[in-house]
């Protein structure tokens, strides 16, 4: 028997592997449905006449939809479990994605007004962002049964490189079916809907066969040994949904956090919906001599630089201040609203400062995010709560999100540019510094569950 010993604890190191690359890769491809809209804006608005605002608000449509989202199928998550949850929002995500490529193609034949085709994406992308809401918090709940507290700080950094990168991906991916391979190969930039419809499917596939809820699920004992006074040997085990969510709502550390993350949302999406738009504003990367190293960089820059971000803000959690996430975010916020404010005023014609200002601005705004939306969410959510707790937190991220849609491209017609609305940006990240002080000496574990 003594040989079998070492047995379930590489097992249980293989399925770790499995897991983690399984929700990396994933939540990877989930990006490649959500980002390439803001990629297209140029040529959606040349083809159907639309101003900034009435972009906006198709983009106001998922950051909306995603916020309910997110409260709803966080609590879901916890409830049947991420296999389950993750998948359905993959495919009806992909399903969206092909319906707007339906759309945008019977359109070049005349086959739909203007007006029309305007409302139809307001509905399929909002739908779109309810399912997109299926991706995230799952993930922060599977992660939470899989892999101990020990070293959160660390595995999540790393996981969190899966949003930078396919945020990276998924942009370069738009903006070469809308740029050159239109201009270079002959194509159709209606592309942009179908071909990450098409990878982001197979994904799925492979996600819910590769994917398991908890070690248990394939006779593993479970991890986090010390949390099972919460997991189930109170009786808690089985907590509705109402539960689930009053437990959420009672948590003030969950506030504290999620209002944060409203403000840091503010700040992200206007980059993630206008610097696309910016940037071909002044002219930039318009015509094929765009489509270069420097022009891409400019557009892909932002997410990169943040996959360097979240690894070092969760190894710096653990090295530094014991898993206390607070002085970190904090700190990253403050250079964040500093360094948005001074994009305002750079000459967008100096390539490489360009490109540094921007790199510093992603770095400051994953750091603090993966703490807030991950690691913050798996401290005080615990095992049973964990994907309820993020959904909590990325719900309210995603009204502020939501702000920087319509209301954005509103303040960019009325001022006729965007100088503003960065400072605005800037503004909303120190506001979120000042704020999660208030949480400081917080850790993972000075929350008890009740």
């Amino acid at each position: 028997m003594n040989q079998n010993l070492p047995k379930p604890a590489a097992n249980l190191k293989n399925w770790q592997f499995r897991i983690f690359g399984t929700v990396w890769i994933t939540y990877f491809a989930y990006y490649l449905c959500r980002m390439n809209m803001s990629m297209a804006k140029t040529p959606l608005c040349e083809t159907f006449g639309w101003n900034a605002a009435e972009f906006g608000l198709i983009a106001s449509s998922l950051t909306i939809m995603y916020a309910v989202g997110q409260f709803v199928n966080g609590q879901l998550a916890d409830r049947f479990g991420t296999r389950i949850i993750a998948s359905l929002g993959a495919a009806v995500s992909v399903l969206m994605n092909l319906a707007i490529f339906a759309v945008v193609m019977v359109s070049a034949d005349d086959g739909l007004s203007s007006k029309t085709v305007w409302i139809l994406l307001i509905l399929f992308w909002g739908i779109n962002g309810f399912f997109q809401a299926m991706g995230w918090s799952p993930m922060v709940r599977v992660m939470t049964h899989w892999f101990p507290v020990e070293g959160r700080g660390k595995i999540m950094g790393w996981l969190g490189t899966c949003y930078q990168l396919g945020g990276a991906f998924s942009w370069f991916l738009a903006f070469f079916l809308v740029q050159y391979y239109p201009e270079h190969m002959g194509g159709n930039w209606r592309m942009v809907f179908l071909v990450p419809s098409i990878l982001f499917a197979i994904v799925g596939i492979i996600f819910y066969l590769m994917i398991r809820n908890t070690p248990e699920d394939v006779g593993l004992p479970p991890v986090n040994i010390e949390d099972h006074t919460e997991e189930g040997y109170t009786g808690k085990k089985h907590r509705s949904i109402m539960q689930n969510v009053l437990r959420t709502l009672k948590n003030p550390y969950l506030w504290i956090v999620a209002l944060t993350f409203f403000l840091l949302d503010v700040n992200r999406y206007g980059f993630i919906n206008w610097l696309p738009a910016y940037l071909d504003a002044k002219q930039i990367g318009i015509n094929t001599s765009g489509f270069t190293f420097q022009e891409v960089t400019k557009r892909c820059i932002h997410p990169l630089a943040g996959g360097v971000g979240v690894i070092v803000a969760g190894w710096a959690t653990d090295r530094f201040f014991k898993g206390r996430r607070a002085p970190v975010i904090a700190v990253l916020l403050l250079l964040l609203g500093i360094f948005t404010i001074l994009f305002a005023f750079i000459d967008t014609h100096q390539s490489w400062l360009l490109i540094i200002i921007i790199a510093v601005i992603g770095f400051c705004t994953y750091g603090p995010h993966i703490l807030m939306v991950g690691h913050a969410a798996q401290d005080f959510g615990k095992k049973s709560g964990s994907a309820g707790a993020a959904g909590f937190i990325d719900c309210m991220g995603y009204l502020g999100a939501s702000l920087v849609g319509y209301g954005a491209g509103k303040l960019i017609d009325y001022f006729n540019g965007y100088k503003e609305n960065f400072i605005l940006y800037g503004c909303a990240a120190l506001l979120g510094a000042v704020l999660i002080c208030f949480i400081w000496k917080v850790g993972p574990r000075t929350h008890t569950v009740d």
